[in-house]
């Protein structure tokens, strides 16, 4: 399974469609892109149509830092290709990872090949952001591990600069939290704790990380006095901003669980961590692993939901086995549900229609990461696992 991924992204160089490209139409759009929500309702009929609507709208596929972050990371952690190969397709997406940063930085950063508008801000094409840049940021310390590369080490600590220069850290009084982009000041859980986790675990790296870990332990901070009592957290803290779904709970959990790791705040994130780790399981899954859009709706069930709750219960099987149960049932859901005739996944499966789309970063990258995950967990049989699943994910 891993290698039909693996071979489908190779073969087009690592370069694929992304469900929020819409605004890189070049045909039909240009009055609807002269207001905020014009912007808004052409990424979303691109990104909802069951029809691609990209050859129509002249929008061609082109790389992504965060797919290819991804990408970086999945053949830094191996497990499904021989070493050499493997060793090889690492350089070469390091290399396009660094030839994807964004232009106008001293620091390495990173954001996405098109424009965004979200409910809260605008961002421009090649513009850095929190997300893609924290990812690119792991995959260098990835990179760093598998292969002792100090130039990935010295390129993540540049990143880590990145946002303590440019990304403004807000002082509130529970806690210090990081924008979504140099000069917001939004207050978004996941882009606050994808920095908080990518600074801790970098301190950790170096002689002296203490700045990092300082700037990691506010941002820890504010989302934690944020936790809700049964567990979970909105999306934002704007009132716009207060759902609570499957894949950015998974981001906040990942990233709790490397400060827990790093002994950034004496237990607090530990104790977060399995709160928001039982609110997970209990509530973001049917009893037959499909994972939940959010507290209150199933659909749409997309593969980026999935292949973060494989890797987030993953994780989270290092330190308690029976989340292993969870993680490869979901995987089996996955293969019976979203699963395409050629072996690839699905973008969403909606209550009407199917997206049938396989999205580079939506889609494929985030899977074949998820399954390196999957496959590191210990003693398959003893914690639930499937063994035909198993055999399945390491086809080629």
């Amino acid at each position: 399974m891993a290698g039909r991924l693996d071979d489908w992204a190779t073969a087009r160089a690592w370069v694929g469609s992304d469900p929020y490209e819409g605004l890189n139409a070049t045909r039909f759009t240009g009055r609807l892109r002269r207001s905020a929500l014009g912007r808004r309702v052409v990424m979303q009929t691109v990104k909802r149509s069951p029809v691609d609507l990209r050859p129509l709208l002249g929008i061609e596929p082109e790389p992504n830092a965060a797919s290819t972050a991804w990408l970086v990371s999945a053949y830094s952690r191996g497990g499904f290709l021989p070493r050499a190969e493997a060793d090889d397709k690492l350089g070469r997406t390091l290399r396009l990872l660094s030839s994807l940063r964004s232009p106008g930085y001293e620091e390495p950063c990173w954001g996405y090949p098109f424009d965004v508008q979200t409910r809260v801000l605008f961002m421009a094409r090649d513009s850095p952001n929190t997300i893609a840049s924290a990812y690119a940021g792991h995959a260098l310390l990835d990179a760093h591990e598998r292969s002792g590369d100090e130039q990935a080490l010295r390129m993540a600590e540049a990143t880590a600069r990145f946002f303590l220069r440019h990304v403004p850290q807000t002082s509130m009084p529970e806690g210090d939290y990081f924008g979504y982009a140099p000069g917001d000041r939004s207050p978004i859980h996941n882009a606050n704790m994808h920095v908080a986790g990518f600074l801790a675990r970098l301190a950790g790296r170096l002689d002296d990380g203490e700045e990092f870990a300082a700037a990691a332990r506010g941002a820890l901070a504010y989302t934690l006095a944020h936790q809700r009592p049964d567990g979970s957290w909105p999306y934002g803290e704007h009132g716009n901003l207060r759902w609570t779904d499957g894949f950015h709970t998974g981001y906040v959990l990942d990233s709790l669980r490397l400060c827990a790791d790093a002994g950034l705040d004496g237990g607090a994130a530990e104790d977060a961590w399995l709160r928001g780790l039982e609110f997970y399981r209990h509530r973001l899954f049917l009893d037959d692993g499909t994972p939940r859009y959010s507290a209150s709706s199933v659909y749409p069930i997309d593969t980026q939901s999935a292949a973060q709750a494989i890797q987030t219960l993953s994780i989270g099987a290092d330190h308690d086995p029976a989340l292993a149960g969870l993680a490869w049932k979901v995987f089996d859901f996955a293969m019976a549900r979203l699963r395409r005739r050629d072996g690839l996944f699905i973008f969403q499966r909606r209550r009407l229609w199917t997206n049938r789309t396989p999205h580079l970063r939506w889609v494929v990258a985030p899977m074949l990461l998820a399954l390196t995950y999957l496959t590191a967990i210990d003693e398959l049989d003893d914690a639930g696992g499937s063994a035909q699943a198993a055999g399945l994910l390491r086809q080629a």
